[in-house]
């Protein structure tokens, strides 16, 4: 029987049909439902930057450290891309919290009595695995195809990963 189930989110397509599945079954198995966002450490997507910008979460131009700051040529541009992180990773924590507050609302009136929210900063098969290891979850939740980048193509999808690594019972929603 399956007593938690994790569902893994990122606000794609995928992500929300995965928020429902596991809605529907945590409420037909009286399940806690776990709900996990990712906020990752690597590169940011398009995807994700463009719904930051949509969200109003981010300017399309990042704010330029004050003119009183003085800095050489080179100081300017680590500052201009420190600047640029911070406000991205805003952006991005703030964007988390709007994915995770739109499952939390769509798993309660699916019926879901137990529902529990997480947002952890990383990579993100690692603690959807260590996540789902820690709350003993019976089954994971995750869309087939996310927002990540280009580049997490090539190497394989998180679900993939996740499907091939997990010591439990993986759903993979399309």
């Amino acid at each position: 029987m399956v007593n938690t189930i994790l569902v893994a989110i990122d606000g794609s397509s995928q992500g929300h049909k995965a928020v429902d599945m596991a809605a529907d079954l945590a409420t037909k198995y009286g399940a806690e439902l776990k709900i996990l966002h990712v906020v990752s450490n690597g590169e940011i997507s398009a995807e994700l930057r463009h719904m930051a910008e949509v969200e109003h979460l981010v300017q399309t131009t990042p704010p330029q450290p004050p003119a009183s700051l003085n800095l050489p040529g080179s100081m300017m541009h680590a500052a201009d891309t420190s600047v640029e992180y911070r406000h991205e990773y805003e952006a991005l924590t703030a964007l988390a919290e709007r994915i995770v507050d739109q499952a939390v609302t769509v798993a309660n009136e699916a019926g879901v009595q137990n529902v529990t929210r997480d947002i952890i900063e990383g990579d993100p098969v690692e603690i959807i695995l260590k996540t789902a290891e820690q709350s003993r979850a019976g089954l994971i939740v995750i869309g087939s195809r996310g927002l990540g980048t280009i580049k997490g193509l090539l190497l394989g999808s998180v679900s993939q990963k996740i499907g091939q690594q997990s010591k439990c019972s993986c759903l993979i929603v399309r």
